[in-house]
């Protein structure tokens, strides 16, 4: 099921979930852009590619350079082992290496 179609038939809870998504990712202690790249680094140890591209480009949206980029991915190799790091052809792409095409 579809973000979009959970939204049409439960309007209410996607609502909550946003202004949850919102208030947590807002600055305080930490900033937006760090909590992005925390999201980054949680992206790669949960292997998901649409979390780790949206949460990259929201990072960049907000000043992330490539090099904090790929040090918040390095943080999840070195807790999870670096097939958490190689496991998406996005990892290249975010980083601005080359993307291999079969």
């Amino acid at each position: 099921m579809s973000l979009t179609l959970l939204a049409k038939q439960q309007p209410a809870a996607i609502n909550a979930l946003y202004k949850l998504k919102n208030e947590i990712f807002r600055d305080g202690a930490l900033t937006s852009k760090e909590k992005a790249l925390m999201a980054v680094s949680i992206s790669c140890l949960m292997r998901c590619e649409t979390c780790l591209e949206t949460w990259a480009e929201r990072a960049k949206e907000m000043g992330a350079t490539v090099d904090e980029l790929r040090e918040s991915i390095l943080v999840a190799m070195y807790l999870a082992g670096p097939a958490t790091a190689v496991w998406s052809d996005k990892v290249d792409a975010i980083l601005g290496g080359p993307v291999e095409i079969d």
